[in-house]
């Protein structure tokens, strides 16, 4: 029985523990959160990055009206790591976005990696305190600590909204704020863990314990 008890509670934290949580750096700019986290995959040179913005349109947001993201650009980290998969929905393009508030990829600054939106985006506002997400995969083949080391992580992000001038016809012009701020990100974290897969771990194993202890009483 001791024995069984003992392999159960392996299994059952094994289940709790299969994802270690890693910490996701945030940047906060003009009300909103900018949340990159690294998750890894099954391919030790392959990590997942997920940016996560929080809280569009919500009582913080001191900008507002916002339509939907029209382009996203970071430092270019082909010294470490190239980004291999963009997001449903984007195509890579060359150069970064122009600080001055214009459109989107603008083919200057080869030290950036930008996509840009190719789907129309609904001309209205996002639900107050919206949430979006857009998944990256990047190939850390080429990694090496210096490198990283001397990575400066500066994000870029043009936004559509009620702001914008001229969306859809190629004079696009933002009106928002690029942000142009560090985002910095892990490139080989773990996968964050699961809350319903550990719940139902947990769960699992107190109906295990309870059984367990049932059985030990018949005997």
């Amino acid at each position: 029985m001791q024995a069984k008890l003992r392999k159960f509670l392996a299994l059952a934290i094994a289940i709790a523990g299969c994802a270690a949580i890693h910490p996701a750096q945030a940047l906060t700019a003009d009300g909103l959160t900018y949340t990159l986290t690294a998750f890894a995959t099954p391919n030790p040179n392959v990590a997942d990055l997920t940016l996560t913005i929080s809280g569009i349109n919500g009582p913080s947001d001191t900008e507002g009206g916002r339509y939907g993201v029209f382009a996203i650009a970071f430092n270019d980290p082909s010294a470490f790591a190239q980004i291999t998969t963009v997001p449903t929905g984007f195509a890579q393009m060359p150069g970064g976005l122009s600080s001055g508030g214009g459109g989107g990829c603008d083919g200057h600054g080869s030290s950036f990696f930008c996509v840009q939106n190719t789907q129309p985006i609904t001309q209205s506002a996002l639900a107050a305190n919206s949430m979006l997400s857009f998944n990256f995969t990047v190939n850390l083949s080429g990694f090496s600590p210096a490198a990283a080391a001397d990575y400066q992580d500066d994000f870029k992000i043009s936004w559509d909204g009620s702001k914008s001038n001229n969306y859809g016809d190629g004079d696009f012009k933002s009106g928002y704020d690029h942000v142009s701020q560090n985002l910095a990100f892990s490139p080989a974290a773990a996968p964050e863990i699961d809350p319903g897969s550990a719940s139902a771990a947990l769960t699992l194993l107190a109906g295990g314990l309870a059984m367990l202890r049932g059985r030990r009483r018949k005997a």
